[in-house]
């Protein structure tokens, strides 16, 4: 009997740990080209409609509320917004180069922002270089 809960431990572990793996194939967000700013301003109603997550690469640049953010890249900046859920522990700031992953909404009265679901930071070269000595 002892076993036996070992064991319906051990597959209920790995089966959860399963489940929170990322897909990589064909379609990943993994997969996808960073776009910039211009690119999702430029084609915000589309990508609105078609629900697809875009990725950008820049700067939170200055909180406007709880949750409201300025990202910029070097094509212009763009209202993010991020649940708390999807805030990463790590402190960062303005200086911190990020991949965001979300989802474009595109408002007539309120213009285009996008719907934060992911946040990667990106290593500078330093910190490559410090980690493999």
């Amino acid at each position: 009997m002892k076993h036996l809960k070992v064991i319906i431990i051990f597959v209920c572990y790995f089966s959860f740990n399963q489940a929170e793996a990322q897909f990589t194939g064909e379609g990943s967000i993994n997969n996808k080209e960073i776009k910039t700013i211009k690119y999702v301003k430029s084609n915000a109603n589309k990508l609105d409609r078609s629900d697809l997550l875009v990725k950008l690469k820049g700067h939170i640049t200055e909180q406007i509320n709880h949750e409201d953010f300025w990202f910029r890249d070097s094509t212009g900046k763009i209202k993010i917004e991020i649940d708390l859920k999807n805030m990463p522990q790590t402190p960062f700031n303005d200086k911190t180069e990020l991949i965001i992953i979300g989802e474009v909404d595109a408002d007539w009265l309120e213009g285009v922002e996008l719907e934060v679901e992911q946040i990667q930071f990106i290593k500078s070269q330093k910190q490559s270089k410090g980690a493999s000595q």
